[in-house]
């Protein structure tokens, strides 16, 4: 079978930059009263929430610095980034990966500047005060005694299909509330990964995948689809869309099945002729910025090989034309939805449980 997934969109956009609550969470608030109309005003907040808590990736492991994880001996390299609205910082101390926020509780040097990893602990580059994977202060030139006020934030990490990920809860101690299991198997075959930079929140961005409207209007679908059968469970939410392709045999339904694991992790699957299966991450930057990583994969068999690659490329396409609505658009807590457009106002509630 050919597939042709070559569409015409109606707009034409510049390129852009490359229902259950969590058991043991607090209460989510009600942020509906704090917009329920849109803010016109010029530099008015674009999107009312917080970052919102979950697993959220930091990199794929085999994009993170390889001197990170040392030879035998040798000094491991501290990586600085930015992330749910802090400065951080990740080093590997032999076992596993940490992350803390990157400011030495001695006197406030940046620990990823200068910085550097001895016998799996980290150094400060001030005055060499080393602090363990659990954050605690190790040792202190010059004296015996180490001090127990001198303690680094830290951040629970997990390894899952690629990805190095930290649990972030604006409580520091709320312990991780779910886990993201391995959503690509073996049978897998990776053919493809883009990231971008969106100034936008998570929860604009992950409206679309229920917003069947937009990809008429905005990336030329044929017709309308619909959203199918919706399973929540706590922070687990899986959809099933049935969706208009255009393909060399005219136009036919196919399946688009959405899994989504917090905020910080889903896995669509599109079954067409073949099988394409997008693992994507969203990590918030801060509250007006987000990182998007995807990966993309098929099924293994020759057809879903034959059309992984022009999928891949129309999935990239499409949402380099979201961007700039994403970047522009300001949020609408009570929105004049058309009827079809019910899933909307489920995903808001079902997004509503990871603010604190």
């Amino acid at each position: 079978a050919t597939l042709s997934l070559t569409s015409t969109s109606k707009h034409s956009y510049p390129m852009a930059r490359a229902s259950h609550s969590v058991r043991g969470a607090p209460n989510a608030h009600d942020y509906r009263r704090e917009m329920a109309n849109i803010d016109a005003a010029i530099g008015a907040r674009r999107f009312p929430r917080p970052i919102p808590f979950g697993w959220f990736s930091i990199g794929r492991e085999r994009d993170l610095p390889s001197a990170m994880v040392p030879e035998s001996g040798a000094a491991g390299e501290v990586m600085s980034l930015q992330a749910v609205g802090r400065e951080l910082v990740a080093w590997h101390d032999g076992t596993t990966y940490r992350v803390a926020d990157a400011f030495c509780p001695h006197l406030g040097a940046h620990l990823g500047v200068g910085g550097r990893v001895d016998d799996g602990c980290l150094v400060c580059p001030f005055h060499e005060w080393t602090f363990d994977g659990a954050g605690r202060n190790a040792s202190i030139p010059f004296t015996d005694r180490t001090n127990a006020k001198a303690q680094l934030r830290m951040y629970s990490t997990t390894v899952v299909d690629g990805h190095v990920r930290l649990w972030y809860h604006p409580d520091e101690g709320v312990e991780p509330l779910w886990t993201v299991p391995s959503l690509i198997d073996d049978s897998m075959v990776h053919c493809g990964s883009a990231q971008w930079t969106v100034a936008s929140a998570w929860q604009e961005m992950a409206e679309n995948s229920i917003d069947m409207a937009h990809f008429v209007s905005v990336h030329g679908s044929p017709t309308l689809g619909e959203v199918g059968q919706v399973d929540e469970d706590g922070p687990v939410r899986k959809v099933v869309n049935v969706t208009k392709y255009e393909t060399a045999q005219g136009v036919i339904d196919g399946q688009l099945k959405v899994e989504m694991y917090g905020p910080g992790t889903s896995v669509t699957r599109f079954e067409l002729f073949g099988t394409i299966n997008l693992l994507s991450t969203t990590t918030p930057i801060d509250d007006g910025h987000c990182t998007i990583r995807m990966d993309f994969f098929h099924g293994g068999d020759d057809t879903s090989a034959s059309i992984a690659e022009p999928f891949a490329e129309e999935v990239q396409r499409q949402f380099e034309q979201d961007v700039p609505i994403w970047e522009n658009k300001r949020f609408v807590a009570s929105p004049a939805l058309a009827p079809y457009e019910r899933p909307i106002t489920e995903f808001r509630t079902w997004a509503s449980q990871f603010y604190a």
